[in-house]
């Protein structure tokens, strides 16, 4: 299996960018005022609360078609950590912070 140098690029590339998604999300624990501890807030919820959605669906197709259904770590990791990462940026756009 060849990869192209294009290839290759987009996806270190992108691997980059999670890595800087996960470093961000586990790095917001520094107090601030009101306003950034209502957008991190606020952040946090959206994010847990699509988790919650993305796990519940991923039970649900198991339960229907019965069978296992692993769920890999760093997938699961990367998407909890891109869906911070746009909730943060909106609530931060819409907030003002």
């Amino acid at each position: 299996m060849s990869f192209d140098l294009i290839t290759l690029s987009f996806f270190l590339l992108f691997l980059g960018f999670l890595l800087v998604c996960i470093i961000r999300m586990f790095c917001l624990l520094r107090l601030g005022d009101e306003r950034r501890q209502m957008i991190v807030g606020k952040a946090c919820t959206f994010s847990f609360t699509g988790t919650v959605g993305y796990l519940l669906l991923s039970v649900l197709r198991a339960f229907f078609q019965g069978q296992t259904v692993l769920l890999n770590p760093l997938i699961t990791l990367s998407t909890v950590a891109i869906l911070f990462t746009c909730s943060l940026a909106w609530y931060q756009r819409k907030l003002g912070g």
